[in-house]
């Protein structure tokens, strides 16, 4: 599918069951990202510890190095599908996808490595959320 895109955008679809705090703050040094919440509520949470509550329907754009992170902390489970211009960070759901497929748990810290190996960054000061 990327071939037909010239690598300049990709996406996929993903679910976040009930109760996920979500991945490590972060920011992408080299890619836009866009949600469009197709189920449930997913919260959206910024740096001075305030968030956005992204309902189905709802199209959240985080743009480049835009400290980010997003959670599913209510009782339903909940989609969303996601781009990524240019395309080369759905490689690292690949990578997120072979773990599991082997049933290897996420170590936080190979995480961060295999984050980093497609230019997203920790974003170290995040306040916890309001």
């Amino acid at each position: 599918m990327l071939k037909n895109t010239d690598n300049r955008i990709s996406a996929g679809e993903f679910t976040v069951p009930a109760g996920t705090t979500g991945p490590p703050p972060h920011w992408h040094e080299m890619h836009d990202e866009t949600f469009l919440v197709t189920k449930g509520t997913l919260r959206f949470h910024k740096p001075d510890g305030s968030y956005v509550d992204g309902k189905e329907g709802d199209f959240i754009v985080v743009p480049t190095r835009a400290p980010h992170t997003f959670s599913n902390p209510f009782n339903e489970e909940a989609r969303f599908f996601n781009t990524f211009t240019p395309a080369h960070y759905i490689n690292y759901f690949k990578l997120l996808n072979a773990a599991a497929e082997e049933g290897k748990p996420l170590d936080p810290d190979i995480n961060i490595k295999n984050m980093a190996r497609y230019a997203t960054i920790p974003a170290k000061e995040f306040a916890k959320p309001t």
